[in-house]
């Protein structure tokens, strides 16, 4: 035991040599409080754990119990409560609502809204792509600006489809095979 109590503290004090000015292991208690090691900065490549953190850049995985918030995603943003991500790549989860700007990965949430660019897949309750979406929406009720991909709901409303398909009880879209079909819609 005391072997692995001696190596675990010596890896610890080596992380600093390996991350030169980012931080490796970040500790939030809300917004901007926190204790990053080896350098406090607000950009970690490894882990930021917190309780609502707001971080500059992530590359790694940042978990926090009621908000987390990134600028620039380069792995995973997890949350229970909000997580949103302002541009990046990988995963965007809450339980209850997720937003992100620019986003190719994976989002879901209960409520998960996109305000520009979505690749990827968005599996929720409600999803809304607020601009051009290139790959899939899952839930309940599920709203796009520009389709290139698939909607599978129960309602799916899109505003313009570029290339893709609406498999549900309700499809709209302005330009599909009809403005409103039930079960599936289309366009290609």
């Amino acid at each position: 035991m005391k072997k692995v109590v001696v190596l675990l503290a010596a890896v610890l004090c080596a992380f600093p040599a390996f991350a030169g000015d980012k931080g490796i292991l970040k500790l939030s208690l809300w917004d901007d409080i926190a204790v990053a090691l080896p350098n406090n900065t607000q950009t970690v490549r490894g882990v930021n754990l917190g309780i609502g953190a707001k971080t500059d850049s992530i590359y790694g995985w940042h978990a926090n119990l009621i908000l987390g918030e990134v600028d620039e995603l380069r792995g995973i943003n997890t949350a229970l409560g909000v997580a949103k991500v302002s541009e990046g790549y990988g995963i965007n989860e809450a339980w209850i609502y997720a937003r992100s700007n620019e986003f190719y990965g994976i989002q879901g949430a209960i409520v998960d809204i996109n305000d520009s660019h979505f690749g990827g897949a968005q599996f929720g309750v409600v999803n809304f792509a607020n601009g051009k979406l290139i790959g899939a929406q899952l839930g309940i009720y599920n709203q796009v600006e520009d389709l290139h991909g698939a909607q599978i709901g129960i309602v799916n409303n899109a505003r313009h489809i570029s290339k893709g398909l609406q498999i549900g009880i309700v499809n709209i879209a302005k330009n599909g095979w009809f403005p409103v079909m039930v079960l599936v819609n289309g366009r290609f």
